[in-house]
């Protein structure tokens, strides 16, 4: 098993950061963020996006094969449409006591775009669980933005 090494914007057990280039223009990334069917094809099985209460909520159900079936909550917080959205987000599970702070930015690159994906909080957490979750989401946001990548190239 080959160990991944600490990216640039990583602290261990605190944020995490990714980023990847897509083959789109940042309005078309901007789709594979906000639209229902296109986050089912990269970043979990089942999404809802909503209102709720007054606020805007995405709700994620995803199957792990480390994990099992997670199921996730994020409430919107910031929107700068085609540029930025900043969530609260957590996992409703017996560990996860704390929300952390999500925020997906896109910005134009040479290719296409660039998508920023910043976690933080994870010390908000039970130290005892804290950095076990920030190591589970470093692994499962490489592997999305690996799909991401390969959907948005996908011919139509």
């Amino acid at each position: 098993m080959r160990v991944e090494g600490i990216r640039q914007g990583d602290i261990p057990g605190v944020q995490l950061r990714c980023r990847q280039e897509l083959a789109c223009s940042v309005e078309a990334g901007w789709r594979w963020l906000r639209e229902v069917r296109n986050l089912e094809l990269w970043l979990c099985d089942e999404a809802r996006l909503g209102e709720e209460e007054g606020a805007e909520w995405l709700h994620l159900v995803s199957s792990d094969e480390k994990l099992g079936e997670l199921r996730e909550s994020a409430e919107t917080k910031e929107i700068q449409t085609h540029r930025r959205w900043h969530l609260y987000f957590e996992r409703r599970d017996q560990n996860w006591r704390a929300a952390t702070d999500l925020t997906f930015e896109l910005a134009p690159s040479e290719g296409g775009c660039e998508l920023s994906v910043l976690q933080h909080g994870f010390q908000r957490l039970p130290l005892s669980a804290g950095l076990t979750i920030w190591e589970n989401y470093r692994r499962r946001w490489k592997e999305a933005l690996e799909r991401l990548a390969v959907e948005v190239a996908r011919p139509s």
